[in-house]
């Protein structure tokens, strides 16, 4: 069955275009130009992923993501031009999954409307916790536990545990785990963020037990079979 894809962007070019793309990778594309239209559409059609520009006519992108999260657990990718690093914030704070800034190429939207889909598509099974050693991660409130004491984490921890969780005991490339461009200063923040959440659950962080690293690719999460 073809995912449903909803565009918000008062740029018909741009709408067209990625419209265009996209249909040709198989997605059902549905076409918005401003804040009051995309509210009607998504009043009668379910969406897999809705991608949606900062700024348009009628209403702020960001009033619209508090909206979807609202009605919905659909996941959100914002839009905002090069160097708006407030409303990257503010987006994020109110709910988006993930951001892309203008201009970008369609094979890099392509592959991170791929990153989300198989995100959602893991949090949505049946596994609701894992466990590795004496922690215990919640799935349905992303909540980390360590023998019923509840181990804080940062916004950026809790997504990089989520991804290796998704993959757990298999290798999660670098990439993978990166929210922005994938070049080496983004891979370096990746590493400090590992370094961070393996003070907070590993006995030893330069010995990890849990979290692994696979020299040359990425880290692997180990976990108690289910």
């Amino acid at each position: 069955m073809k995912k449903n894809i909803l565009i918000v962007d008062d740029d018909e070019r741009l709408r067209k275009l990625l419209r265009d793309y996209l249909t040709e990778k198989k997605f059902e594309v549905y076409l918005c130009e401003d804040f009051l239209e995309a509210k009607e559409i998504l009043s009668y059609i379910i969406f897999d992923i809705i991608i949606l520009d900062r700024m348009m006519p009628n209403g702020d992108g960001i009033n619209l993501i508090e909206f979807v999260k609202n009605i919905s657990n659909t996941p959100v990718m914002m839009l905002t031009a090069m160097g708006e690093d407030k409303n990257k914030i503010d987006g994020l704070k109110e709910g988006a999954d993930d951001y892309l800034s203008k201009p970008f190429e369609a094979e890099e939207l392509y592959l991170r409307i791929i990153k989300l889909l198989n995100l959602y598509k893991n949090l949505s099974n049946k596994i609701v916790k894992v466990t590795f050693g004496n922690f215990i991660f919640d799935l349905s409130n992303i909540e980390l536990k360590y023998k019923n004491n509840i181990i804080y984490l940062t916004e950026g921890e809790c997504d990089l545990l989520v991804k290796l969780i998704n993959k757990r005991n298999d290798i999660v490339l670098r990439e993978e785990l990166a929210e922005q461009e994938f070049d080496e200063t983004e891979l370096r923040k990746i590493d400090v963020r590992v370094t961070r959440l393996r003070q907070k659950i590993e006995n030893n962080p330069k010995q990890p037990q849990y979290i692994k690293t696979v020299r040359g690719k990425g880290y692997k999460l180990i976990c108690d079979e289910l």
